[in-house]
């Protein structure tokens, strides 16, 4: 018999780089970084299947 083992429940932290984000004092980017990092827990994607990409200037830091 096949046992179906459910993937481990995922926390914000599992989608943290370790890269230094460098952004101002007070910049919504930050918040923006949060809500993604959760919600990505809260749906159950996988940090090996997501990908991030962006431009350059402040926001792509």
């Amino acid at each position: 018999m096949n046992v179906v083992t459910p993937p481990e429940k995922l926390t914000p932290k599992d989608f943290a780089t370790d890269q230094e984000v460098r952004w101002c004092p007070g910049c919504g980017d930050y918040a923006i970084l949060k809500g993604v990092q959760k919600t990505l827990a809260d749906i159950g994607a996988r940090p090996e299947n997501t990908v991030f990409v962006s431009g350059i200037g402040c926001a792509a830091r």
